[in-house]
């Protein structure tokens, strides 16, 4: 699933492909990337014509916005990416919807298992949607603040890895940078999120610092520029490049450490951790 770090790629491909341009028409198939009829049809409407202006970041959601007052709503889901292709080019296995651009080339927003989301919003209004106004610190555009973060984790019981993966805790971080983090922190995901003290948050603050860096850089030298995203859990993708995730039964990485990574459920979410640096 995209987090933070891939969703961010994802937006500066955006704001890439749509600088200055012109969108000539919209085009969207029935699917359900769009939640209602209704949306589906706002989505060709309302973009054909429309000048992009600009591209926000909120946690894993993505607000674009263009003249007119018209602002879309994007979310990539578990397997969305946005691909840019030729125009009369054939489109890509599993578009959902396409940008027709006045460059010559076609914007598709593609997405197997279709757990996305599209939807058309003024663009007054896309940072006061439920959604949006409900997500927490985000660790690029805000930055952890070790303080906050501590006081966020006291407010609950819940072991400390679920409550990382809260977007209302911190905007961005799914099953792998929270199991990456955590291990770089030496926090064990299990622990209770209110028993940790201002400097395992400060630790935990510098584990997400240092997690989503890693990954962002790794995107870059591993993505060809117009080329779909490689998700680390995608089949096709034979290379896991972090740490600890999905790496349990190995040995832990970290330099004098004789211990073997295990994993646990939490939250529905398997997580791996070293029982001897992560007590």
């Amino acid at each position: 699933m995209p987090e933070l770090p891939e969703v961010e790629h994802a937006a500066s491909l955006l704001r890439g492909f749509l600088a200055g341009r012109h969108i000539v028409r919209a085009e969207a198939p029935r699917s359900r990337v769009f939640r209602d009829e209704a949306s589906r049809r706002a989505f060709v409407a309302k973009l054909r014509g429309r000048r992009f202006e600009v591209i926000d970041r909120r946690g894993k959601y993505m607000l674009l916005t263009f003249d007119g007052g018209v602002g879309l709503l994007a979310h990539l889901g578990m397997t969305g990416s946005f691909e840019r292709a030729r125009e009369g080019a054939a489109a890509p296995p599993h578009s959902r919807a396409q940008l027709h651009l006045d460059d010559g080339h076609v914007i598709h927003y593609r997405d197997p298992r279709m757990f996305g989301r599209i939807a058309i919003h003024t663009s007054a209004e896309l940072l006061s949607l439920p959604e949006i106004a409900a997500i927490g610190p985000d660790p690029l555009r805000d930055g952890v603040d070790a303080k906050v973060l501590h006081a966020a984790l006291s407010a609950t019981k819940r072991p400390l890895k679920v409550a990382l993966m809260d977007g209302a805790v911190i905007a961005g971080l799914g099953n792998i940078h929270a199991t990456e983090a955590l291990w770089r922190a030496k926090l064990h995901p299990a622990r209770r999120a209110d028993s940790l003290s201002r400097t395992d948050a400060s630790a935990l603050k510098r584990g997400i610092d240092a997690s989503i860096t890693f990954a962002i850089e790794q995107i870059a030298r591993e993505t060809a520029p117009e080329a779909p995203l490689r998700y680390v859990n995608d089949p096709q993708n034979d290379e896991n490049p972090f740490l600890v995730y999905d790496r349990a039964g190995e040995p832990c990485p970290r330099r004098g450490c004789k211990g073997v990574l295990e994993s646990m459920v939490l939250g529905g979410r398997t997580s791996a951790f070293c029982p001897t640096c992560q007590k």
